[in-house]
Order: structure tokens, then C-alpha cells, then sequence
């Protein structure tokens, strides 16, 4: 077993929950007010509306447990390797993890049985569909680079790419993956019913780390050996240019994310001197506005119908239509943020919260 690989993990998760708690009760009064919804005892690392999946050390050892909201139960992913699970994600039927370590690279799913299922592949890259769970990627050799999109529903798998796709790609709710793909210069590919269609040709330099929704592709475009921009695809509109070319590094999910047509970025503006980030909006109707104060560096945390939660200055915001930034909860590493049937949960430690305003 590799001690130091779950000691870091938990170390870093104790860090976190102890940020959290000495300045949990230092919001000011126009903060969001944080209902308890449910507690565990452990680390929360990921949540749907009925679960809570959590990592956990028992008896020197690390493992995964599911707790179940409704019924009240608790359950441990079972585990034979003796390394530390990682990678974890909650799917439509159990639980999705890998293991990174010298002796193994491999992908499991948990579907209640007395073993995980074992994968060929990495988990480095491996996304699971945002809101039905329903759909896995994930990135695997049969010889050359793949994708394997696994339906967890119909238990079914599919090989996505020529032999040459990069790690870091996306999957929607319908099973549609965008994804980057060499020689290089890299296009960008998407998978739909079962077609594959190129979505960028260019010829001299490259595109990566593509986001989807279903209805816009989201990725980093460059234009020079140094400079990027943050473009849309749109099969109405083409390519529509979001953040012009910097010499920035844009991170998927941080610094762009679309959801059910809506598209959250960054822009950079000067103040003092100083190149800060601030997130925007787009509209499925095309209108831009911004949504995080100009004055502070912003990064984005997740967006849900036209509604953004953004990180800046150590603290996690709600940004609603019409109305001023909310402030929801101190932000640390391990800290969560979902929009579950129609209301924004948070999570850090051991916590699961309703966000009521």
C-alpha cells in the first residue's frame, strides 16, 4: 500500500475543513444562509440528490463509502488492490474510480456487487456526465489512444477516436463526447448517435480541453506558439470568439464551463497595474454580462440555469440574474458546489449544505 499517496490526501482535506471552520463564523450578514442538510465522517467528494460519496481512512487504510440519503444506509466500495482509490465520481447505478500508482493504472466501477469491476485504461481524464450520471469516459489503448464511453445504464462500451485522441475530453447527458484529436496540429471532434464529426481544420496550430453541453463546445483555441483564445462552437454560429488571445493559461471548468446553453468565462481586465480575471456570462441568446466584480481575481465553480458560483478572494459566490453576488461559504480545496433539483447545494469535510437565500 502507498502510505504517503492517501496521507497527502487526507492532510490536504484536513487543511481545507480547518480553513473552512475558522472562518465559517466570520461571513458578513448579507451572506447566504447555509441549511445542514446531512453529515458524514469523512471527506465528501462528490454528491447527487439521494447520495453522498466520501473518502475515508478505517484502520490505516484508505476506502470509499456511499452514504444514502434516504434509506439511511451506508456502504463500502470494496477493495482488493491495497492502493488509494482516487478519480471518485458517483454514476446513475454505484461508483466510478481509479488508481494511479507505479504498479497499476486502472479504471473500477462499483455497481453494489462484492468487487469493482476492473478497466482497461487511466482515470486521468475520466469524466462522468454532469447531471443524469448516466454516461462515462474515460481514456484507454487497444493499441493507440482512445476514448471508451461506457453506459452504465445499458452496460455498454464504445471506442471513440482514430488511435491519437488527448486525455482531457467531456461528456454530455446524451452520451455525446467532444473531444481533441493529433497529429498535431489537434482538431476538435465530436461524438453524436453514434457519428463522428470534425468541428475545427485547422492546419498550424492547435485546439484542446473541450467542454460540452449538448448544444455548445466550449475549448481553447491558439492562435500563435504563445497566445489562446476561449472560442464557442455553435452548429447555428460556427466559432464565436469569448476571451481574445492571451498568453494566459485557460483552465477548462475554471476558467470556461457551458451548461443547457449557458456559458460561463473569464475575461482579464487591468486594475492597478495588475491582470485580474473576471467571469462572464452568455446568454443562450448571445448577450454577455458580467457577473463577478471587476476590483478582484474570479475563477468559475459551477453554473445551472443562467446562475454562476465563482471563487474570489478565498470565498465561494452566487451569482443570480438581475441581482448583486451572494456570498455563500470560505472556499478551499475539497470545497463542492451543485445545483440539485432546483436548489444550490455546497459541501466541505464531512458537510452537505442547502444554500438558502
Amino acid at each position: 500500500m502507498h502510505v504517503p499517496a492517501f496521507k497527502r490526501r487526507l492532510n490536504s482535506s484536513l487543511r481545507a475543513l480547518g480553513l473552512l471552520l475558522v472562518v465559517a463564523f466570520s461571513l458578513p450578514s448579507h451572506a447566504a444562509h447555509l441549511e445542514h442538510v446531512a453529515s458524514v465522517e469523512g471527506t465528501i467528494t462528490d454528491v447527487t440528490s439521494q447520495r453522498i460519496l466520501f473518502f475515508v481512512i478505517e484502520d490505516g487504510r484508505p476506502a470509499l463509502k456511499v452514504f444514502n440519503r434516504v434509506s439511511g444506509s451506508v456502504r463500502t466500495v470494496p477493495d482488493q488492490t491495497g492502493h488509494t482509490p482516487g478519480y471518485e465520481k458517483l454514476t446513475a447505478r454505484g461508483v466510478m474510480y481509479g488508481i494511479t500508482e507505479d504498479d497499476e493504472t486502472s479504471v473500477y466501477e462499483w455497481n453494489g456487487s462484492a468487487t469493482p469491476v476492473w478497466n482497461d485504461g487511466t482515470p486521468r481524464g475520466m469524466r462522468v456526465s454532469p447531471n443524469n450520471k448516466r454516461y462515462i469516459i474515460w481514456p484507454a489503448w487497444r493499441p493507440g489512444r482512445y476514448l471508451n464511453l461506457r453506459d452504465v445504464i445499458l452496460y455498454k462500451d464504445t471506442l471513440i477516436g482514430s488511435g491519437r485522441v488527448a486525455d482531457f475530453a467531456d461528456v454530455g447527458d446524451t452520451g455525446e463526447v467532444v473531444f481533441t484529436e493529433g497529429p498535431a496540429p489537434y482538431n476538435v471532434f465530436r461524438f453524436r448517435a453514434g457519428q463522428t464529426v470534425q468541428l475545427t481544420h485547422n492546419v498550424t496550430y492547435s485546439n484542446f480541453n473541450p467542454l460540452t453541453d449538448g448544444i455548445n463546445v466550449v475549448y481553447r483555441k491558439q492562435v500563435s506558439e504563445t497566445a489562446s483564445r476561449i472560442v464557442m462552437y455553435n452548429d447555428s454560429l460556427g466559432e464565436v470568439v469569448l476571451r481574445d488571445a492571451s498568453a494566459d493559461h485557460f483552465t477548462p471548468r475554471a476558467d470556461y464551463l457551458p451548461s443547457n446553453g449557458w456559458v460561463a468565462f473569464t475575461r482579464v481586465n487591468a486594475v492597478g497595474g495588475t491582470a485580474l480575471r473576471q467571469v462572464w456570462l452568455r446568454s443562450p441568446q448571445g448577450q454577455m454580462t458580467a457577473v463577478s466584480p471587476a476590483s478582484a481575481d474570479a475563477s468559475i465553480a459551477a453554473v445551472a440555469g443562467g446562475q454562476v458560483m465563482f471563487v474570489s478572494d478565498g470565498y465561494l459566490f452566487l451569482s443570480r440574474p438581475g441581482a448583486k453576488p451572494v456570498l455563500v461559504a470560505p472556499f478551499a480545496a475539497g470545497t463542492g458546489s451543485e445545483w440539485l433539483q432546483g436548489n444550490w447545494y455546497v459541501y466541505f469535510g464531512g458537510g452537505l449544505y442547502r444554500v438558502a437565500l
